[in-house]
């Protein structure tokens, strides 16, 4: 490329005589680094202070229904919480931030982390250990889901109906109840766009598979293809249902589910 014609040499001589540097020195201090023995309680003291846009207590939930219980006893750390300046903005990746804290509780990938402000996050990233802290991603849970299946009515020995099923609780549709409004990321799959028949009006419109990363918990490893969930003004239909991102012994992690629009799906007829 042709430099710009206001860049002369002379411009370029002034640049770099702008600051008078101290030429770096290449020379072996012979002394053994040892790392400082306050390395990881000065960390913890930082997140102590009130560092604005920073630093800020957390509630730390491992299953966000056994907080519910009545002898639950909450966990409270201090984190801090920083902007992801590397990536680009696909999906809802704007939406993560770098989450960071120390070692007086531990952490695990699908822990869900609300804020001092009511904000509710979810880790969507393997926890790494470093000297001082503990690391990993958090992203904004932007929705209450409730995952529902077609109701198969319970029968008696005699073929009979029950009317009163211990544990089973239906929607208004008459759907039973898989999770009950569990915090939940959703965006749109950024892929090839795929396009249906609409029913309350010609032509086709936009179709595309709807992401939902949610805490793998007690209630959530139930989720299988083909319960609906409403989202916004529609209902969808889980499509697949991956568990790569929840740990070998099955004990936490984040389940991952994409979800289509069903068919003229629009709750409340709109």
């Amino acid at each position: 490329m042709a430099r710009p014609q206001w860049i002369t040499d002379e411009r370029i001589a002034d640049l770099k005589d702008a600051y008078k540097l101290i030429p770096g020195i290449k020379k072996a201090s012979h002394r053994d680094f040892r790392p400082p023995p306050t390395l990881e309680s000065d960390f913890k003291h930082l997140l102590e202070h009130d560092v604005p846009h920073t630093n800020f207590t957390f509630e730390l939930i491992h299953d966000w229904y056994m907080a519910q219980e009545d002898d639950y006893e909450p966990v409270f750390i201090r984190a801090q919480q920083t902007p992801i300046d590397w990536k680009s903005k696909i999906g809802n990746s704007d939406m993560s931030t770098n989450f960071k804290t120390s070692f007086d509780h531990q952490i695990f990938k699908g822990d869900i982390a609300v804020r001092e402000d009511g904000t509710i996050y979810l880790l969507n990233w393997n926890v790494t250990l470093h000297p001082n802290n503990q690391s990993s991603q958090v992203v904004e849970c932007n929705d209450f889901l409730t995952f529902t299946r077609e109701h198969h009515v319970a029968t008696n020995q005699y073929g009979f109906e029950i009317d009163d099923e211990p544990g089973v609780e239906l929607d208004e549709k008459g759907r039973e109840i898989i999770v009950k409004e569990i915090p939940a990321s959703h965006s749109e799959y950024a892929g090839r766009p795929e396009y249906s028949v609409s029913e309350s009006y010609a032509g086709v419109n936009a179709n595309n598979l709807i992401n939902i990363y949610v805490q793998w918990n007690c209630k959530t490893k139930d989720i299988r293809i083909d319960d609906t969930v409403e989202i916004g003004s529609y209902t969808y239909v889980i499509q697949n249902v991956y568990t790569a991102e929840v740990n070998i012994h099955k004990t936490h992690g984040c389940l991952y589910l994409q979800a289509r629009r069903e068919a003229g799906g629009a709750v409340n007829g709109h």
